[in-house]
């Protein structure tokens, strides 16, 4: 994995985020995403599958990211934010990207473009992101983007919904031995798996503008093997501020901690999403956060 690219460009009044990064060779895939406070309004991914049917040559690999993210911003600083929401298919995506370099002032501008590395993944580190924090009312309904190739992740998608809730008193309680529990499973034997799985330690609330420690654990199968070198990402993902990343690696012990500093926000939604990569599996959680 080699580093990515983070750049902010100003455009009638609205500052957008472009972010490409490396995937991995495990994906072999360069991800690119323009970002409006939070919100995704368009991504592009790009596979370089054809650079392992050879010796694999990472300087190659380096210059086809830097020239995906260079045609990126350039396409957000020639205005055509509203075209690329409108962007369905990989097809025209790439029509409008190829159009951009071509024209005369834009491909100028192309070396005026400022990029700024961003620190590849080390064990236990925190990575300080810039964020322009602006906040909305708590009413407003944010407008409806389609990305280029993927919707926007919704941090409350995976939260349940109760309906029709209603409290009914109980007018008798039974003695505690009374009472017997049985598992469904009782008398037989529980199926065996070698799944990847991700345990949150700790707290599990989280509010905005906390300094917190997170502790993760990664482990696989109904045994709970540990697993060593497992890649963590927590990212803080909101609708009224850009989203903030950090990165870490399990020990021996299948643990991470990551430090976090939760942007602090009055209105809008968040959430506090944690991933884990091992073997080529990915496994993630999801937790709200609240306004603080």
């Amino acid at each position: 994995m080699i580093s990515g690219f983070n750049t902010d460009i100003e455009y009638n009044n609205t500052v957008y985020h472009v972010q490409t990064e490396d995937k991995g060779l495990k994906s072999r895939l360069i991800v690119s995403l323009v970002y409006d406070r939070g919100t995704i309004l368009a991504s592009k991914r790009a596979s370089y599958d054809d650079l392992a049917e050879g010796e694999f040559d990472e300087k190659v690999l380096a210059d086809r990211l830097t020239r995906q993210h260079k045609l990126i911003c350039a396409a957000v600083k020639a205005g055509r934010i509203g075209e690329l929401k409108e962007m369905a298919g990989k097809n025209r995506v790439k029509t409008v990207l190829a159009e951009a370099p071509v024209e005369v002032a834009v491909a100028e501008t192309l070396a005026n473009v400022p990029v700024t590395p961003v620190a590849a993944p080390v064990a236990v580190v925190s990575v300080e992101v810039e964020r322009v924090v602006r906040y909305s009312s708590p009413n407003l309904v944010p407008p409806l983007v389609i990305p280029i190739e993927q919707p926007a992740d919704d941090p409350f998608a995976d939260e349940p919904i109760f309906d029709g809730v209603s409290i009914i008193e109980d007018d008798h309680i039974l003695p505690a031995e009374a009472v017997a529990v049985v598992s469904e499973l009782s008398g037989q034997e529980r199926p065996a798996n070698q799944k990847l799985s991700l345990e949150l330690l700790g707290d599990s609330k989280f509010k905005g503008g906390d300094r917190r420690t997170v502790n993760v654990m990664v482990c696989r199968g109904t045994e709970r093997k540990v697993m060593a070198n497992a890649e963590i990402m927590v990212k803080v993902l909101g609708s009224s501020f850009r989203p903030v990343i950090f990165h870490a690696r399990s020990d021996a012990n299948g643990l991470a901690k990551v430090h976090l500093q939760l942007p602090k926000f009055e209105a809008g939604r968040a959430a506090l999403l944690i991933r884990a990569i091992s073997d080529g599996e990915e496994i993630e959680l999801r937790r709200a956060v609240v306004p603080g």
